[in-house]
């Protein structure tokens, strides 16, 4: 009997210890688990990320139908009826009444209004450069926000590039709005180049050329490495990229656009997912 009883509770002991073990190792899974979320949530707020619960007043994720609402691009006499880059079904198509009056090539670089006076860091920008052939908007997924800024983006540029870019607005201590950067071009230009930085994580910059009204081939607009920004490319890598101070890994690529028509409207868009940031610089306008 007494064999009996011990053999019953050595196979219960048997038992239970299983049980034990599987609990201990269902909470080290759920802790990995939640350092893991803890590590990525972190990486994509290096990456300017900007948490919609972070936002006052957040609103749902673009519609799969966002891109036919975009607003028109400026008519060549100027401004949209409901203000710049806002557009509105009265608004003349760019292709009617032929090209808008010719505009010298130019170069912008964001450190200077058109007018020559220093550009004041995180200031909201739209018609600036309006003589030069350019005029801004922005559409934001998340807020309010109507214009982009030109920001000082030492923290997201790399170390030899100048102060200043042009990004999306930002909205203090709640970071940079998540939505999409319009580039008019009242003139029509034939080609349009610039630098564009952004997280290495996002596979490929979404660049969104108009032309005649009409949202045109991805193909027309050419992507390469900015090879003067490759702080840590390496050979054969096909990027430039470098790591600002404390953030993951960006790339730095020109974009270049060229139509024969004349450009219209470059839209950038950064909402990805993830959201994430964009900035301009070296921006060429050849009529």
């Amino acid at each position: 009997m007494a064999a009996a009883r011990r053999g019953r509770g050595l196979i219960a002991r048997r038992r239970r210890r299983p049980l034990v073990v599987r609990a201990l190792r269902g909470v080290a899974a759920l802790t990995l688990t939640g350092l893991a979320v803890a590590a990525a949530y972190m990486g994509l707020r290096s990456l300017g990320l900007r948490p919609r619960w972070e936002v006052a007043a957040p609103a749902a994720s673009p519609p799969p139908e966002l891109e036919s609402r975009m607003p028109p691009p400026l008519s060549p006499q100027g401004v949209a009826p409901d203000g710049p880059g806002a557009g509105g079904e009265g608004d003349p198509s760019p292709s009617e009444g032929g090209r808008a009056a010719p505009y010298e090539p130019a170069r912008i670089e964001f450190e200077t209004y058109g007018d020559g006076r220093p550009v004041e860091s995180n200031s909201a920008v739209a018609e600036e450069w309006r003589e030069q052939g350019l005029v801004l908007s922005f559409q934001s997924y998340t807020a309010d926000a109507t214009r982009p800024h030109v920001l000082d983006a030492r923290g997201y540029l790399p170390p030899t590039a100048s102060m200043r870019a042009l990004g999306p607005p930002l909205s203090g201590e709640q970071g940079l709005e998540v939505g999409m950067t319009h580039l008019d071009f009242p003139g029509r230009p034939r080609r349009v180049a610039f630098t564009l930085f952004g997280p290495d994580l996002i596979e490929s910059f979404l660049v969104i050329v108009w032309s005649g009204g009409e949202r045109l081939p991805a193909g027309a607009a050419a992507h390469s490495p900015d090879m003067r920004y490759a702080m840590e490319g390496r050979s054969g890598s096909g990027k430039a990229t470098y790591s600002p101070g404390g953030r993951a890994r960006f790339r730095a690529e020109r974009v270049v656009v060229e139509v024969a028509a004349g450009i219209e409207r470059i839209s950038l868009d950064g909402w990805g997912p993830p959201g994430h940031v964009l900035l301009v610089d070296h921006l060429e306008i050849v009529p």
